[in-house]
């Protein structure tokens, strides 16, 4: 009985393992990104704007003059905007491990990364080419009597155009995604080697490792299509809900309790039983979830780089045809809020892509109009 518990405790603590570790790594991560009055200067102006509600690329002449007085290098300053437009929360810090050791793990990573891929081109052949997840989209919309519109993040526009493929600001932002990736995997492991019960952990892997790259897919999917920043209008709460915000929502439970009751049932097996062994369960466990976050980064870079764009194209212009969504401004300027229609999501989108992007300087941060002067909202269609 204590050989047991004692097992029980070893196990529980090589799971607690990445806890213990987070904080020292957001410790850490603080440190590698930069620290120092010039770093924090140049913090507190980009944080000016994103509490504004305001597009980074609408300041960026600006910003790229104080980063040049502050001596702050460029990939320095993409670095430090990266990783406040993409902060990082306790997941990530329990996966940070898979980042550091990028692109070794990705190559490593690279014959399942390349097997899966078809998958993913299936599953966007049926969510985008079929109409599949537009078609959801206006169902949600219609029987939950919500509305579909766009409000734009503060990292689109121009600047985002600017990063190098290869700079790790680049990774940041990929590796957003990564936690939803890696605890979907460990969880679809879990849940074959609940079900089936298998003796052979190499076909476990197997059958597990073909339902983790079907539901990566899936994922990868969607979160590419609602890259779009399209927002939940809840009239009758007062709620604005983003989409990948929903979806999360609806995901993190269900993926999240799964887990903790898949860990805690398996685990308290394996120390009951006679052959069992809580200590090998934790250490394939922890190999599979870091496994599972190499995999998932390897796939959202390789995705996202070679079919990223024209997906998110395809699918804005699906929801422009079907869904007709206005563009909105939600800002805040000296404590006052403002939720201003500016145009259709189309004219929005081409100002995007058009090369004279408005700039704009702090004074006229500091004193915004309350309706700005090139808003262009439509006409009203109950007035005659």
């Amino acid at each position: 009985m204590e050989s047991e518990i004692q097992e029980l405790l070893w196990g529980a603590g090589i799971l607690a393992l990445p806890l213990l570790l987070a904080l020292p790594m957001r410790l850490a991560w603080q440190f590698w990104v930069g620290v120092g009055h010039e770093v924090s200067e140049y913090r507190t102006v980009v944080r000016q704007i994103l509490d504004s509600g305001h597009q980074v690329a609408s300041f960026s002449q600006t910003l790229d003059d104080i980063a040049r007085n502050l001596r702050i290098p460029p990939t320095k300053q993409r670095l430090i905007e990266a990783e406040m437009l993409h902060p990082l929360t306790l997941s990530h810090f329990l996966l940070l491990p898979a980042l550091l050791i990028l692109p070794l793990s990705a190559i490593m990573a690279l014959p399942l990364v390349l097997i899966g891929f078809p998958f993913m081109l299936f599953m966007e052949y049926l969510l985008i080419r079929q109409r599949l997840l537009i078609w959801s989209l206006k169902t949600i919309e219609r029987l939950m009597h919500w509305q579909v519109i766009h409000i734009p993040k503060p990292h689109r526009g121009t600047r985002e155009q600017r990063k190098s493929l290869t700079e790790f600001s680049q990774h940041i932002e990929h590796f957003n995604y990564v936690p939803q990736a890696a605890f979907l995997g460990l969880f679809a492991w879990l849940i074959v080697h609940w079900v089936l019960n298998l003796d052979s952990l190499v076909v476990e892997l197997i059958v597990s490792s073909f339902l983790y790259m079907v539901l990566l897919s899936v994922l990868s999917v969607l979160n590419t299509a609602f890259e779009a920043d399209l927002v939940f209008v809840d009239p009758a709460k007062g709620r604005l809900v983003p989409v990948n915000q929903w979806l999360e929502g609806v995901l993190n439970p269900v993926v999240g309790i799964g887990l903790l009751f898949l860990l805690g049932r398996n685990l308290l097996e394996e120390s009951r039983d006679v052959g069992g062994n809580p200590v090998l369960f934790a250490t394939v466990v922890l190999t599979l979830l870091y496994g599972a976050a190499i995999v998932g980064i390897s796939y959202r870079w390789g995705y996202s780089s070679w079919r990223g764009e024209r997906v998110r194209h395809d699918f804005e212009a699906q929801v422009i045809e079907y869904l007709k969504p206005l563009s909105y401004d939600l800002t805040r300027s000296k404590g006052r809020i403002d939720f201003t229609v500016r145009m259709g999501m189309d004219e929005r989108l081409s100002a995007f892509d058009s090369a004279n992007h408005q700039q704009m300087t702090f004074d006229e941060l500091q004193n915004l109009p309350t309706v700005p002067k090139d808003t262009k909202a439509p006409k009203n269609p109950l007035k005659k």
